[in-house]
């Protein structure tokens, strides 16, 4: 439906809840009144959030279609209330300016803002570069290294210079490729109980040190992917002290899960960046209240069921976020920091991350949201899911909120 009378919803202005009252969505605006006959939605309460950004999606298409397309990835985005997000495929690397055209032809189809990470190396190997100069004048935000490894320093430092003619940022998940060694979760206490091998906190830090020096070198700027332990924080915040331009987010379920959900041998736990100690984790939180971390990322990247279940150790990384992550992180991250820092990091700095405008929620302008119920629980089940994936580490978890309906590119949906 493209108008929608919204009763009984607190919305979201300068930063706190207004009192229940009445919302008029009428062709993408909150209208003062909606023509006759507009159905009306009981909100029972509920607030109404401007709508999220996403960062990190991947929908596989086109090369991995068999697994998850565009349209299913919309499709969560809608479910999840997503108007926008950062784009980058580990399977199609956006190394060319027809890639790049190509992929944005079939985003426009949907009508949501989706921004676009080109590859600095060509299919992401580190061998060859990318056409950057082209991919930033064709509309690419940034460039990333599609959560691979590039080991080869000299390479980095030649894509880091060539890249600094656009004035982009570089994209980074600091993991040493080497120091991991084939491990598959956090090195700790509950990977020796399992017998699993594990990836060290210096596989991340010794990377992340390695592109901050680069960085201030060059003076490129940077930003850190799914920061994992609290000694990238402090290297992150020594180097901003230092004249560093480096931002980072943290990935939802590391603020959520540590690696004692090992214990459960769960398949959709075996994700790229390991959930690290309790202790880590409580300092991912700790860099949130301090500003250090910039924004929560999503880290949207489906697997197939039959990658999924089989054995920890055999199951494919990955683990898809964005139907549930509102209702999962809401309460806990708004208790801890507040409403309106929690929708900082939510939806408007990881927009600005990527350079799209932050969705609205006021009158006169146009309307993006998803309404939430704060209080009333969600089971999560398979059938949350968008396309043929479900490869949640919270499938058949409650969690603590739940979302009633979207209202997202004039469209209200709801659940």
């Amino acid at each position: 439906m493209r108008n929608v009378i919204l009763d009984n919803v607190r919305p979201f202005v300068n930063g706190k809840f207004e009192k229940p009252t009445k919302m008029c969505l009428v062709d993408g605006n909150w209208a003062g009144e909606a023509p006759e006959g507009t159905e009306v939605v009981d909100g029972r309460g509920a607030i109404a959030l401007p709508a999220l950004f996403g960062l990190g999606l991947d929908f596989k298409e086109p090369l991995r279609d068999d697994i998850y397309t565009f349209k299913d990835g919309v499709d969560a985005m809608r479910r999840g209330g997503f108007y926008g997000g950062l784009y980058e495929s580990s399977a199609n690397a956006i190394d060319d300016s027809l890639k790049l055209a190509a992929i944005q032809q079939i985003s426009a189809k949907f009508g949501l803002s989706i921004a676009f990470l080109g590859a600095f190396s060509k299919n992401y190997q580190c061998k060859d570069l990318s056409e950057m100069v082209e991919l930033a004048q064709g509309g690419v935000v940034g460039f990333g290294d599609g959560n691979q490894d590039c080991s080869r320093t000299r390479f980095l430092r030649l894509a880091m210079e060539y890249g600094s003619m656009t004035g982009k940022r570089f994209f980074f998940m600091p993991l040493d490729d080497s120091l991991r060694h084939h491990g598959l979760v956090h090195e700790g206490c509950y990977a020796d109980t399992l017998g699993m091998k594990g990836i060290p906190r210096v596989a991340e830090t010794v990377s992340a040190f390695r592109i901050l020096e680069m960085a201030r070198f060059l003076k490129v700027p940077v930003h850190f992917k799914q920061v994992s332990c609290g000694e990238t924080l402090k290297l992150i915040e020594t180097a901003r002290a230092q004249g560093v331009d480096v931002t980072c987010d943290v990935d939802i379920y590391h603020l959520l899960i540590d690696d004692s959900c090992l214990l459960e041998l769960n398949s959709n736990c075996n994700v790229p960046m390991p959930f690290r100690s309790a202790e880590d984790r409580e300092a991912l939180w700790k860099g949130l209240e301090s500003g250090v971390v910039n924004a929560i990322s999503m880290n949207h990247d489906p697997v197939l069921a039959q990658d999924k279940e089989v054995n920890f150790e055999d199951a494919v990384p990955g683990a898809v976020s964005l139907e549930t992550a509102l209702p999962a992180i809401w309460k806990p991250l708004s208790e801890r920091l507040g409403a309106a820092r929690a929708v900082e990091l939510l939806s408007t700095a990881p927009a600005q991350l990527a350079g799209v405008a932050a969705a609205e929620l006021a009158s006169g302008k146009r309307a993006e949201l998803v309404l939430l119920d704060p209080e009333t629980p969600t089971e999560v089940a398979s059938s949350m899911f968008a396309g043929q994936v479900c490869n949640s580490p919270l499938l058949g978890k409650q969690l603590p909120s739940s979302i009633l309906g979207t209202y997202i590119n004039s469209e209200w949906r709801g659940v």
